[in-house]
């Protein structure tokens, strides 16, 4: 045993006074009397209190002295070394994601976890220090470095696990950099396995505590919807986690009514996966998983998707002739084109009637229908045209060094192949208000922006003096370029053509030209209200799984509504099978027990041990006075009685 505070030791000589007052006697003024028969008592307490006279056994005393021990060995706060990871600079990482809300241990894995974390903080002492990461989607700190076990108990009680997939690497990395500004730091990670394979070595020791016993569990794996010649097809992945065969009925709900139900049977470690056809103006679709006993994870038995608004978008082409554009418009799903000479092409005939606008080489219109634009070879607004403010863009002269240089991070050139693109020629356009996407040494080839309440994309040169046409790149630019330029559509997202966003994914809001409001109502019905100024809204609340409703209210008051939906389907989360071996870089880290030294303190019993001798002591003191005064009412009732 060793002492943290061995300097409280010297309060061992209170002792000193304590012995004293029993060894010195109440001095007391004589008083003459005329017998001393009945003064025996007087007698015997004068020579108790005789000074300095030799120390009788007392048992009040020895109490006293005990009490005082064991109150200064608790100050001195005595520790035996104990299996403890609460050594030092700690930096515990608390999984907080999907599966740690797995049901398999009471009530929950996460509120086991939690347990575990909080032994490591009643482990702490001295000037150990604890930071606390909660995983999730995005990491989050709850306490920075702190030996406040108060502070800490009260930061792990308010967290809360979310159906979130968990960034293993943001975490990772918010936990080396914690760790590298501590000295003699280590990483607790505690969690039910499910990192990815490739995380970087960290630069402190590394600790796993496993969380989780079962790993049955039966999760929708996949939800999405297409265009059927005559109807909406639904495609249904179900999987099963777990190690043995489970059965269940899958319910299919289309905008709040059943469709159909089925009984399936899928075996341990296989996908079921099926068809439905839905009718064509399918909306809003629920999947719902049922009558599966052994599963243990419920939040991935439900997913939604939003298949759209079920009617065609309408695309107007304007062009002397270009026949890759014509094809690739015509066979874009969801899209009915018409094409226009640019003799023919009078903007005020337009009005609302078009969705999108493609400009081949045609100057820009004024003043601008209400609709999206992709220019293709731009030319200014025709000077000629009234109520223009202001241009759109300006161009200036021809860029003959066409070679790519740079290429942005943007989905509108998701999955598009740059490299065996070769331009010959383009013109220089000025948009200040546009996201340069595609760098040439020259200029710009395509840039994308949103300006005067319009979304606009610029491709700055010929398609006839380039052979984008001709590479497998074209349909996948130009159906990227025409999805983020439909209109109608409520978000934009990375799972927005999916019909569903994941957990707490941004979501990004395309409010119709006149909305002067946005109102989202959530799926526990609480709602979000904000106003509409020049930009795109951003919404972050999307912790709940279920649909959120979209209403975009003008200043007449008029609603222009929608949906989208909010589904966990990552297959990371829904495996829940625990896992006993981490590795992090080329480092396998097993699960930990207590292998760490820690301390475990001893003052709390020894202040236990102190109070209780107290009690012991005053009802010892109490008695003697009452058998004391038991003695002097039986000497005084029985003279009564002689």
């Amino acid at each position: 045993m060793s002492l943290l505070t061995p300097f409280f030791l010297i309060l061992g000589l209170i002792a000193i006074p304590i012995v004293a007052l029993y060894l010195l006697r109440l001095r007391r003024q004589d008083v003459l009397v005329s017998s001393t028969m009945l003064w025996q008592k007087l007698i015997i307490d004068r020579e108790a209190n005789t000074p300095w006279q030799r120390l009788r056994p007392n048992l009040l005393l020895f109490l006293q002295l005990l009490i005082l021990a064991f109150l200064v060995l608790a100050m001195a706060r005595p520790y035996l070394p104990s299996p403890s990871l609460a050594q030092g600079n700690v930096v515990v990482l608390l999984d907080g994601s999907a599966s740690m809300l797995a049901m398999d241990i009471e009530p929950n894995r996460f509120a086991a976890a939690k347990a575990e974390v909080a032994k490591l903080i009643n482990e702490l002492s001295g000037e150990d220090q604890m930071t606390l990461i909660q995983v999730g989607n995005i990491p989050t700190v709850l306490s920075s470095a702190s030996n406040n076990k108060a502070a800490l108990r009260e930061a792990l009680d308010n967290s809360e696990a979310k159906p979130v997939e968990a960034d293993w690497s943001s975490a990772l990395t918010l936990a080396a950099g914690t760790a590298q500004s501590l000295p003699e730091a280590k990483i607790v990670i505690v969690s039910d396995g499910g990192l990815v394979d490739d995380l970087p070595l960290l630069p402190a020791e590394v600790a796993y505590l496993s969380v989780g016993q079962r790993t049955e569990n039966l999760a929708i794996s996949g939800l999405g919807t297409r265009e059927g010649e005559n109807s909406t097809q639904l495609f249904a992945s179900i999987t099963n986690h777990g190690n043995m065969g489970q059965e269940a009925t899958i319910s299919i709900d289309v905008d709040g009514i059943l469709f159909e139900s089925r009984q399936i049977n899928v075996a341990a470690g296989d996908i079921f996966s099926t068809i439905w056809e839905l009718p064509k103006s399918a909306n809003i679709i629920t999947a719902r998983l049922s009558d599966n006993a052994d599963d243990k994870l419920a939040i991935d038995n439900t997913a939604w998707t939003v298949h759209g608004s079920g009617g065609q978008y309408k695309a107007l082409l304007v062009t002397d002739g270009n026949i890759f554009l014509e094809t690739i418009l015509s066979v874009l799903p969801g899209m009915d084109a018409f094409l226009m000479s640019p003799d023919l092409f009078n903007v005020t005939d337009l009005a609302d009637e078009y969705d999108l606008i493609v400009l081949d080489g045609v100057p820009m219109p004024g003043p601008l229908p209400d609709a999206n634009f992709l220019v293709i070879d731009p030319r200014p607004e025709l000077s000629d045209q009234e109520n223009i403010a202001a241009p759109l863009f300006s161009t200036s002269r021809p860029i003959s060094n066409t070679q790519i240089t740079a290429v942005a991070n943007n989905p509108i050139l998701q999955f598009v192949d740059w490299d065996d693109v070769n331009i010959r020629q383009a013109t220089m356009v000025d948009a200040p208000w546009a996201e340069r996407l595609v760098e040439s040494e020259g200029g710009p080839l395509i840039l994308a922006g949103e300006t005067k309440g319009r979304r606009v994309v610029l491709l700055s040169f010929r398609l006839q003096d380039s052979d984008l046409p001709l590479q497998i790149a074209f349909p996948v630019l130009m159906a990227n370029i025409v999805n983020w330029l439909t209109p109608g559509r409520v978000i934009e997202s990375a799972g927005d053509s999916l019909g569903y966003v994941n957990p707490g994914e941004i979501v990004t809001f395309m409010p119709v030209s006149d909305a002067a409001k946005v109102t989202i109502r959530k799926p526990d019905n609480t709602l979000w209200n904000s106003d509409i100024g020049d930009e795109n809204l951003i919404f972050d609340e999307t912790g709940e799984l279920g649909l959120y409703e979209v209403n975009f209210i003008n200043a007449n008051g008029e609603e222009v509504d929608g949906h989208f939906a909010v589904s966990l389907l990552a297959t990371a989360e829904s495996s829940i099978a625990p896992v006993k071996t981490l590795k992090i870089g080329s480092v396998i880290t097993a699960t930990s027990e207590g292998n760490l030294d820690g301390q475990q303190e001893l003052w709390p019993w020894l202040v236990g041990i102190a109070i209780s001798i107290l009690l012991m002591e005053w009802w010892i003191y109490h008695r003697g006075l009452n058998l004391l005064r038991l003695r002097e009412w039986r000497a005084r009732f029985g003279r009564r009685r002689r």
